[in-house]
């Protein structure tokens, strides 16, 4: 009588894995970082009127950048 087994690694195992993993970490953080700087100099880059028509004053920049990232 036969016997076969079939083994399927995590992708995450042995060190090609883990680093495929830290990378994939990596880039995902820097892209929100992107987002987070793109939109804050968006913002910054309003004269006040302007911000004032949508409701964000200058001293909410900051935190409205990050709230669109984590939104995600």
């Amino acid at each position: 009588m036969t016997y076969t087994t079939t083994y399927f690694a995590d992708p995450a195992t042995g060190l090609t894995g883990k680093l495929r993993v830290m990378l994939e970490t990596y880039r995902a953080h820097r892209a929100d970082q992107r987002a987070v700087r793109q939109t804050f100099n968006e913002l910054s880059a309003m004269n006040d009127r302007d911000l004032a028509d949508i409701g964000v004053s200058r001293g909410e920049i900051r935190a409205i950048a990050a709230q669109a990232v984590a939104a995600r």
